[in-house]
């Protein structure tokens, strides 16, 4: 399929950035990796384009798609990987854990498959704790980190995800609900989500096995004092770290944006931007800010991330 990118988009102040409209290809893609057959759509410019591909992961019971405001600008000069996590989207469902480790080698294998030996890896949410977990995993080189109101990053999150996360009521009973509830919450935490988007992802979370990847993803990450595991716990064991970026909306009301006024307290030399009139969807609801800001931190030289030194030692984890 072609599709011209948009010439020009406006960065939020009044200043105009200018791409040169080019033709797009868009394509669907299957491709089996461990027990799971991952879809991806992928974006790019018709010919060579000489850019870094763009790595895109969303978040908790949502879909590649959830990129789609943004996903034809990016692809203006470089290839856009937008894949559906195991459990989500079109991506099949096996009978896992679903903790963070298996979602980061099962997209660390999707990525070297894929043959990305030097790409820019952005996650929102869930999508984000996937993201930092696969820094430890033997994959290419992650040129850019950019988090979106990551998971990952703090221990604070919404009442509500964490009562699901210790009942466990949603894999046993939770599959006939998921296509109304998808469609519920969509309505209800906003990120300008419209009908024909809510009913797409309720169809897709339709699907058998969606209630128990959700639960699972939830009770491995998540306990009634807030997320498991952090980012943090692990940096340590890193040599280096990429060029980061933490986006946040400061209306977020499932992971507080204060993960991203606090984060300084431990990395030094990363890129914080926050959204004033956005919420959990920076990348949905901020898009004149969002895009020029992700844009800028993609292409501009940046210093490598890292740890301050009272942050040099394992965090206690959340029981």
């Amino acid at each position: 399929m072609r599709k011209d990118a948009a010439k020009t988009w406006t960065h939020g102040r009044g200043r105009e950035i200018r791409e040169v409209a080019m033709p797009l290809t868009r394509n669907r893609h299957v491709i089996t990796v461990g027990s799971c057959d991952v879809h991806w759509e992928e974006i790019a410019p018709r010919g060579r384009t000489e850019a870094r591909p763009l790595v895109l992961l969303h978040g908790l019971s949502d879909s590649g798609s959830t990129w789609n405001r943004i996903a034809d600008r990016l692809a203006a000069r470089r290839r856009v990987i937008m894949p559906d996590l195991p459990g989500h989207g079109r991506s099949s469902r096996p009978d896992v854990s679903y903790d963070v480790t298996f979602y980061a080698k099962t997209m660390a294998a999707f990525v070297n498959a894929l043959g990305l030996d030097d790409f820019d890896l952005v996650g929102h949410s869930l999508g984000g704790g996937i993201a930092q977990r696969m820094l430890l995993e033997p994959i290419g080189k992650v040129h850019r980190l950019a988090l979106v109101a990551s998971g990952g990053l703090g221990r604070e999150v919404a009442w509500f995800l964490r009562v699901a996360a210790v009942t466990g009521a949603l894999e046993k009973i939770g599959q006939p609900f998921m296509e109304k509830g998808t469609r519920l919450g969509m309505k209800m935490l906003g990120g300008k989500f419209g009908q024909a988007d809510r009913h797409h992802l309720g169809r897709l979370n339709e699907r058998a096995g969606s209630a128990r990847a959700l639960s699972r993803t939830l009770g491995s990450s998540v306990s009634l004092l807030g997320q498991r595991q952090t980012f943090l716990e692990r940096a340590h064991e890193l040599e280096e770290l990429p060029p980061m970026a933490i986006f946040w909306g400061e209306r977020d009301t499932i992971i507080p944006v204060k993960h991203a006024h606090h984060i300084d307290k431990h990395l030094e030399d990363i890129t914080v931007r926050r959204f004033e009139r956005a919420g959990h969807y920076p990348h949905r609801e901020a898009i004149h800010e969002f895009l020029p800001a992700l844009v800028r931190f993609l292409d501009t030289p940046q210093r490598g991330a890292r740890l301050k030194g009272s942050t040099q030692r394992p965090v206690a984890r959340a029981s």
